[in-house]
């Protein structure tokens, strides 16, 4: 199990026009914070990662079922922190995204700063 606290949120980072979060660490660079949310982790990801499809995503009180995760999610979560989860169905085979956790239901969280995330 993985868990985050989000600790800076960008102007552009969430749209309800756009079902979907981007997350990186505190590594990313002041353009792409513009675009996403910061997390920081409060634990190993690397030691720590075990997600699956079926596992679930925590946002504050919200609880998330992992539909799809993509083949670099693994490694980008663990390295820079970064993910994007999805709140749209997960779409036909050539459209997947590989660095995306596709997620259920598909309402998107409040996110804020201090927003726990827990990952598994």
């Amino acid at each position: 199990m993985i868990k985050s606290e989000v600790i800076e949120i960008g102007a552009k980072a969430v749209s309800k026009d756009e079902p979907m979060v981007i997350l990186f660490d505190e590594t990313a660079s002041p353009r792409l914070r513009e675009v996403s949310v910061i997390q920081r982790f409060e634990n190993d990801a690397a030691k720590n990662y075990d997600l699956k499809i079926g596992s679930k995503i925590q946002i504050d009180d919200q609880v998330y079922h992992v539909k799809y995760l993509g083949e670099l999610v693994e490694s980008n979560l663990t390295t820079i922190g970064h993910t994007v989860l999805n709140f749209k169905p997960v779409p036909e085979k050539e459209h997947l995204q590989e660095n995306v956790l596709y997620l259920e239901p598909h309402t998107i969280p409040v996110i804020k700063q201090g927003t726990q995330i827990i990952y598994g």
